[in-house]
């Protein structure tokens, strides 16, 4: 299916890992003005999660390795950009869960196997331009995870503001 996005992979040379943060600075206004505080907050995520920097730095990292699928270490992570070259949206893969969801989705098992979505985020300051970048991005954990030879791909959802966002 044709869309109107160049999906390329995250890079620290062109500063990637800022640049997922500056998509989820651009979030907090509208997270705050539709009661969805309680998820990242108020104030700016450099200054009240200080370990964000660390930890969009080690996904590039580890995705700039291109270790193969069952190494452990399996990451990728990707920016799509409008055709006019704006950033709009950011996606992390990886071959494990997040720690806080390992409860409900347990360690890999080979016999069912999944590609955990890490991290899918749009560039509100992109406006129109990221219109459908979320879908395109979510299509493409579908042609890694299947490039690696597994069927699903998992994700977690924040469950607060009565649950509007998972409705």
């Amino acid at each position: 299916m044709s869309h109107p996005f160049k999906i390329r992979p995250a890079s620290l040379t062109t500063s990637d890992d800022t640049l997922l943060l500056d998509f989820q600075e651009s979030q907090i206004p509208w997270l705050t003005a539709n009661g969805g505080a309680g998820q990242w907050g108020t104030e700016s995520i450099r200054l009240t999660r200080p370990d964000s920097a660390l930890k969009t730095r080690a996904w590039i990292t580890k995705s700039q390795r291109q270790s193969p699928w069952g190494s452990g270490d399996w990451c990728r992570a990707y920016i799509a950009e409008a055709e006019d070259g704006t950033p709009v949206g950011g996606l992390v893969l990886e071959d494990k869960a997040a720690g806080y969801v390992r409860g409900v989705l347990p360690e890999q098992d080979a016999g069912d196997a999944f590609v955990y979505l890490t991290y899918l985020i749009s560039n509100r300051g992109a406006g129109e331009k990221a219109r459908g970048v979320g879908r395109v991005l979510i299509e493409r954990a579908g042609v890694e995870a299947r490039g690696v030879g597994v069927r699903r791909v998992c994700l977690d959802c924040y469950r607060g503001n009565e649950r509007r966002l998972v409705r």
